[in-house]
């Protein structure tokens, strides 16, 4: 998978751009330091998904927004060369809090990416139906918030017969942490989901093994005022 297109430096090229700016930087020092160490993993990690053979589209958009992001990283490092910023403390300080909030958002969506299987071998093993709801479960996991929700509406049209494949891949657990850290509408749309999944005898178990951690985010749920 190529990590460039015409015109443009690769990615890792970039990186290391920005790596050996960063000890130059003058405003902001420790947030530039923190943004080096992410750097140096997803330098590794978009190494380990470069060589790969897959052509898979996650890995794609993954190292389209990465590109962005890096764009924007050398950017706001540049007005942070000297003690005077340009676009103000405020501003300067935002943006460089941006690249920050980023990044994590690479380096996490990366390392469930590489862990997944998609990349490698470990797909070919699987049915088609298969491969395709472990690819619905990762995109549940990384990318935009968007990308997520039109993900859900996606399972929301599924017959339970694929839904329950998905959930052999995983895909309740992924649901829970889901409950925790989106919006109202999207964790309605995943307690409707949670909902389908309790009918089914023979996957009952998988909600049982949540535990507690389901019953408290369902609870929350609640409490937050959803319509259910």
């Amino acid at each position: 998978m190529p990590l460039d297109n015409d015109g443009d430096c690769s990615l890792t090229k970039l990186i290391s751009s920005i790596l050996d700016h960063i000890p130059n930087l003058l405003s902001f020092k420790s947030k530039w330091s923190s943004i080096r160490v992410k750097l140096a993993n997803l330098n590794t990690q978009l190494s380990d998904i470069a060589a790969s053979s897959s052509s898979n589209q996650l890995a794609l958009d993954l190292l389209l927004s990465a590109r962005e992001t890096l764009h924007a990283a050398a950017s706001v490092a540049a007005r942070c060369e000297g003690p005077n910023l340009s676009e103000g403390k405020l501003k300067t300080h935002s943006d460089v809090d941006s690249v920050m909030a980023r990044l994590d958002r690479h380096v996490k969506d990366a390392e469930v990416l590489i862990k997944s299987g998609l990349l490698n071998e470990i797909v070919s093993i699987l049915s088609k139906k298969e491969a395709a709801a472990r690819n619905l479960v990762i995109q549940l996991q990384i990318g935009k918030p968007e990308s997520k929700n039109s993900t859900m509406e996606s399972l929301l049209r599924e017959d339970d017969k694929n839904v329950m494949i998905s959930i052999a891949q995983g895909l309740v657990p992924v649901l829970v942490r889901l409950l925790d850290s989106c919006s109202l509408s999207m964790k309605e749309k995943v307690v409707v989901v949670i909902s389908r999944i309790s009918t089914v005898e023979s996957s009952k178990h998988v909600l049982i093994a949540e535990g507690l951690s389901l019953l408290n985010h369902l609870l929350r749920v609640l409490e937050s005022g959803s319509g259910f």
